[in-house]
């Protein structure tokens, strides 16, 4: 199967080190072993593989959603695939819901929010800082059209956001305790409220601050995950592990009467 152009593609070496890749009529790869040209990548098409002119061999692939998020040009820390999959998954994301973000960073977690409500969905992500909002633009654009993103630069805190007008509330911020009155008010009743925290002082900070909200503590989780190397007979798990990187803390909205 060929690829087609303008389509990203992911090459990953004999190393396992991966390397993002949109082919341009008369481009060149440059990898340390050597050169390839960019039909050659065309020609060879996800699925397939190319040669260097030294010789290394490239597997040619469609990047996955994480592959992609891990390996995009950022301005900030993107949200690690494992927590996103699980704030979607504590949202209880659906296609055609319409959730609020504020924090887009680098915009891998709109990403994913962005997949789990569909075309007929919407996400509506909020970044206060101009050049963080310019990367995460151009980072999802280039992973597909976007068009059920829509980008607001500025705070939550000042935005104009309709009642009870979103499925979910997901918050990737140092401070989410400044706007958790606005986005708990945006929130529809017995939906999700999910902030991305890096440390568990944060955590209490925001628990503090959410009493008098209409909002009940569902679950303050970490999440791991533990890759293992297979090298029969031989398997143990990988020396090189992702750690800590953050607590996700899960409120759900009940009606305020």
């Amino acid at each position: 199967m060929s690829g087609v152009e303008g389509e990203l593609l992911l090459l990953k070496d004999s190393k396992g080190r991966a390397f993002l890749v949109r082919p341009r009529p008369g481009g060149v790869f440059h990898h340390h072993r050597g050169t390839v040209a960019h039909e050659a990548l065309w020609q060879a098409g996800p699925g397939g593989r190319v040669a260097t002119h030294l010789g290394e061999v490239l597997t040619v692939h469609r990047p996955t959603l994480e592959e992609y998020v891990l390996h995009m040009k950022r301005s900030a820390t993107p949200t690690y695939p494992k927590d996103a999959s699980a704030m979607v998954t504590l949202l209880d994301l659906a296609p055609g819901m319409r959730v609020l973000e504020a924090g887009t960073g680098s915009g891998g977690l709109t990403l994913f929010l962005a997949r789990a409500v569909g075309p007929e969905g919407r996400v509506d992500t909020y970044e206060k800082r101009p050049h963080h909002l310019r990367q995460a633009v151009e980072n999802v654009r280039a992973f597909f059209k976007g068009e059920n993103v829509r980008f607001h630069e500025g705070s939550l805190e000042e935005a104009a956001l309709e009642p009870e007008a979103y499925d979910g509330v997901a918050l990737d911020l140092m401070e989410p305790w400044k706007v958790l009155k606005k986005a708990t008010g945006a929130l529809k009743p017995d939906r999700f409220l999910v902030a991305y925290l890096p440390n568990i002082t944060q955590v209490l900070e925001l628990v503090r601050e959410a009493e008098g909200l209409p909002l009940s503590l569902e679950r303050v989780l970490e999440v791991g995950w533990r890759e293992w190397d297979l090298r029969p007979p031989v398997a143990h798990p990988r020396f090189q592990q992702v750690g800590h990187t953050a607590f996700l803390v899960s409120f759900r909205k009940w009606k305020d009467s």
